[in-house]
């Protein structure tokens, strides 16, 4: 019986899941651990290279895959009290990764999950490297999420009630007891932060740990970032009511200060003389698909209630 059940999502993940899997296996930590690796159609060399660890598979079709219940099967397969979730493309940082991120949850049985830092890869671009280090997984200080007041916590605003209940799967650590009453729904997207809402309004806490990190970023396409901005402000609006671009007046507006914003942002750290020149002219498509997944993610639940009212 494990202590611990470290569940990685993988498919075609050859380029990072060696450097992840040995990363995991030289953590120092004096309890016991297994590793169940799910993996849902790859056709690389993943399922080769996950053999090569004392690796529990667990293969599914492709077509079955779901952000939430992928994650509920492995969890019901898995032994331990808690629960490390990871991306394949998430290295631990140093040695300590594991018993950091779990130090919270072994202190306080009230704290329900625990996530992680998030440091940028040496190959992010700039601007990935910029977003992440100001992102949420960013902070260098601990924050412990809890409602003591309801009525405080009802008074927030939308994206202040999604800041004070962020979390995210990249690498986090739950309470198996806790998931087994609050098991993660059938979800496209974000099934961590609908997972953190309900498991705070349940009256449970959630802590970001900066002291635990892993290695993660994502130089993506064009079309990549347009279908993340969509995906996630969609969700973001059906969770919390967030909407920050709501009119085309809107799109066209912040777009043109994101773009000139980026722009200056490259030319003020060097990046183009350093001879960057296809990241530089890529920059208006980029800051204008961003904005336009903010705009249509919510527009497309919108349309959606209308249609089905």
């Amino acid at each position: 019986m494990a202590d611990i059940s470290i569940i990685i999502l993988t498919k075609n993940g050859q380029r990072y899941i060696d450097r992840c899997l040995e990363a995991v296996f030289s953590q120092k930590i004096d309890i016991s651990y297994e590793v169940i690796c799910v993996d849902s159609g790859s056709q690389d060399k993943t399922i080769e290279i996950c053999k090569g660890y004392p690796v529990r598979p667990l293969s599914i079709k492709a077509r079955d895959f779901n952000h939430g219940l992928t994650r509920n099967l492995a969890i019901s397969r898995a032994k331990g009290e808690f629960i490390i979730l990871m991306s394949q493309d998430a290295i631990p940082f140093r040695e300590y990764w594991m018993s950091t991120l779990i130090r919270s949850l072994k202190e306080d049985t009230r704290i329900a999950g625990v996530y992680c830092r998030q440091i940028p890869r040496e190959d992010a671009d700039i601007l990935t490297r910029r977003d992440l280090n100001c992102h949420l997984t960013a902070r260098k200080d601990k924050v412990v999420s809890f409602i003591q007041d309801c009525k405080a916590y009802e008074s927030l605003t939308p994206n202040e009630k999604y800041t004070f209940c962020n979390f995210d799967n990249v690498c986090s650590c739950i309470r198996r007891n806790i998931w087994e009453k609050i098991p993660f729904r059938e979800t496209y997207f974000a099934e961590d932060i609908d997972w953190a809402k309900r498991v705070l309004e349940a009256g449970y806490k959630i802590v970001y740990e900066p002291t635990s990190a892993v290695i993660h970023s994502h130089n993506e396409s064009l079309i990549s970032q347009y279908r993340r901005s969509y995906m996630h402000h969609k969700r973001l609006y059906e969770l919390f009511g967030v909407q920050l671009v709501s009119t085309w007046h809107e799109v066209i507006l912040f777009s043109v200060y994101n773009i000139l914003r980026d722009l200056y942002y490259i030319i003020r750290n060097k990046k183009l003389l350093a001879g960057n020149f296809q990241e530089f002219l890529t920059v208006p498509i980029s800051s204008f698909l961003i904005i336009l997944g903010q705009y249509m993610g919510p527009k497309a639940v919108n349309e959606n209630i209308t249609s089905n009212p």
